[in-house]
């Protein structure tokens, strides 16, 4: 690699040369996130390179964990800023210049869209690509829908977009996505020695590309069979994925990107497009927590060896933790033990997992009795739950919970030290409610938060009995009293509309054509707890309440959540609503203190979710 030059700094895009290749090199930590300040980098880099005749190619590469690993989705919704990634990713393909990207990590979404607009693409063996847009509400807006098919046909680029699923290099080489896999040793060097070949002999440009359409019946058929499954979708994204591909074989490339373009403007707007977009970055706020830095934790003790406890076992082993199960004698252990030996041994047999495997997570378990189990490394974390041994002190304040729900306790809530901290794991959904007391210190907080994260749930920090337990106690209070007034079948029906359901309703007089009152009802109540929980310290978030209803109690991730509605609702108007409502039920719909607050202050709820 002679004739590099040193390199310089230029914004969010640092410039290498090779030979009279330029490198490009994207480097806007922490994920490089398409933002405006990275697509203005790009665009000026593009211009220089072209501008100096000097340079023969260009190389697309990515400082840190990874290439872009999609779009700034805070830019969603917001005013737009030139140039706009659709407008990048032309420049880049249009580019006089022949434009290599090399992908390592994960090239998702926009990412993935930008590497498409390259005259080719060189991917580390251990990269991933995807289209996760479908998980969002809307689809690949800046030409993935156009360009993708015309390399891998409508089969496998609809594939990629209607699962949201991430796919290898290799997988991405054997579709047609990518041309090269490279060790992740040598990528630059791959990439360069591709730009340097195509200097001299230039691909064709990915518009110009008819690799995946030489069969147009086999891509017509693959265009029915998607359109006919994303009738049952629960959102309108999947079947204008299936337009954008089917008018990429129609349409001429230009007018094949302003129909995707229109498709994403409609369905960016959608209240499924702002839900889903909200519980994205509900989960990335909340897993901040209330502040500090995770301590590192090799080592978890489980109190209690029942089926919940043993499973809690299988996801921290899995996690890569060492863990101790622990129970008060042999007769409760043994099976907890068993139990976890046979699940091992069922994914052996069905060949997820080799025996060498099994027997390194065997050996990373160890059984002990009660009177052994605080003989844990100082860096353990201590779990119990309902199914503990006698004598395991919970933390008094963490209310209720499902029967078998484990809870983790450093301390106790109630007894206010610095270590005063519970870990809620409900058994259905993939919530984890870290409750805190006032002295609880941060940095025990964001290692409880951490452990959770790393077993696959999504933590929500909260004070008191938190947020899981008063939203359902709301929903249950308030469709008890609707039932009771406008009809026990009338209620059931608006919560199984929103997949949910509140056992033992009472019965009551129905009546005809009030569900639209009843789901509003409903809704008010909720947005008044949670406004409530904020107004009172116990929830940090608004956002957060939406969260726990969407990955603790079921509610439906593409309708808006109680707080999201409340927003679009407008604080004056609620109140106006609960007013009303308060007259037949004051305990549930009384105004919160704090809609007042924002009412004076002049704020709204997403302000909140800016702490």
């Amino acid at each position: 690699m002679a004739d590099a030059a040193a390199p310089g700094a230029r914004t969010a895009v640092r410039y290498e040369r090779l030979g009279a290749t330029l490198v490009l090199v994207i480097d806007a930590p922490p994920v490089n996130a398409l933002g405006h300040r990275l697509r203005q980098a790009l665009w000026d880099a593009v211009a220089e390179a072209e501008a100096d005749a000097s340079v023969q190619s260009v190389v697309l590469a990515a400082e840190g964990r990874s290439f872009p690993a999609g779009a700034d989705i805070g830019e969603f919704g917001q005013p737009p800023r030139a140039p706009s990634l659709p407008d990048l990713c032309t420049r880049i393909e249009d580019c006089t210049k022949p434009v290599v990207a090399a992908i390592h990590g994960t090239a998702l979404g926009g990412g993935l869209e930008l590497a498409l607009a390259a005259r080719a693409r060189v991917a580390r063996s251990d990269a991933r690509m995807g289209f996760p847009e479908v998980n969002l509400g809307i689809l690949p807006g800046a030409g993935g829908t156009q360009r993708a098919p015309r390399l891998m046909g409508a089969e496998a680029a609809l594939g990629l977009m209607l699962s949201g699923r991430q796919v290898t290099a290799a997988d991405a080489h054997a579709m047609g996505l990518v041309d090269l896999v490279a060790d992740p040793e040598v990528l630059l060097e791959t990439a360069v020695a591709l730009a340097e070949v195509m200097a001299e002999s230039p691909a064709p440009r990915t518009c110009d590309r008819t690799d995946g359409m030489r069969d147009p019946r086999a891509y017509g058929a693959a265009i029915a069979a998607a359109r006919e499954q994303a009738q049952t979708a629960a959102t309108d994204a999947p079947a204008r994925i299936v337009d954008c591909v089917e008018a990429a074989l129609l349409l001429p490339f230009a007018q094949g990107l302003e129909f995707e373009r229109a498709a994403f403007q409609d369905l960016v707007g959608t209240d499924a497009a702002k839900a889903l977009r909200q519980q994205f970055l509900a989960e990335r706020r909340a897993a901040k927590g209330a502040g500090g830095v995770a301590l590192p934790v090799s080592a978890v003790t489980v109190v209690g060896a029942g089926p919940d406890g043993a499973d809690l076992v299988r996801s921290l082993l899995r996690a890569g933790l060492n863990v101790t199960l622990a129970d008060v004698d042999q007769a409760t252990l043994v099976p907890g033990l068993q139990r976890i030996a046979a699940e091992g041994e069922a994914e052996v047999g069905a060949g997820r997992m080799t025996e060498a495997a099994r027997d390194e997570v065997w050996g990373r378990l160890s059984p002990a009795l009660s009177d052994d189990a605080g003989t844990a490394p100082a860096d353990a974390v201590i779990l119990t739950g309902p199914f503990a041994r006698p004598g395991i002190a919970l933390p008094a304040v963490a209310g209720p919970r499902a029967a078998g729900a484990p809870l983790v306790t450093l301390g106790r809530i109630g007894a206010g030290d610095a270590q005063a901290v519970g870990l809620n794991l409900p058994p259905a959904g993939r919530l984890a409610e870290v409750l805190v007391g006032e002295a609880t210190d941060l940095a025990t907080a964001a290692t409880v938060a951490a452990l959770a994260r790393r077993i696959g749930r999504a933590p929500v920090t909260a004070r008191g009995r938190g947020i899981l337990t008063a939203m359902a106690a709301i929903l249950a209070t308030a469709a008890g009293h609707l039932a009771g007034r406008r009809g026990k079948t009338a209620v059931a029906d608006v919560l199984a509309g929103w997949r949910m359901s509140v056992a033992d309703l009472p019965e009551g007089p129905e009546r005809a054509g009030d569900a639209r009152g009843i789901a509003a009802a409903l809704m008010a109540a909720l947005a008044n707890q949670g406004l409530r929980l904020l107004g009172e310290g116990l929830a940090f978030r608004p956002s957060d309440i939406d969260l726990v209803m969407v990955q603790g109690l079921g509610w439906p991730p593409h309708l808006p959540g109680p707080m999201l509605w409340a927003e679009g609702r407008g604080m004056l108007v609620l109140r106006a609503d609960l007013a009303v409502l308060a007259t037949e039920g004051a305990d549930i719909w009384a105004p919160a203190l704090l809609i007042d607050h924002l009412i004076r202050e002049g704020l709204n709820l997403s302000s909140l979710d800016a702490t």
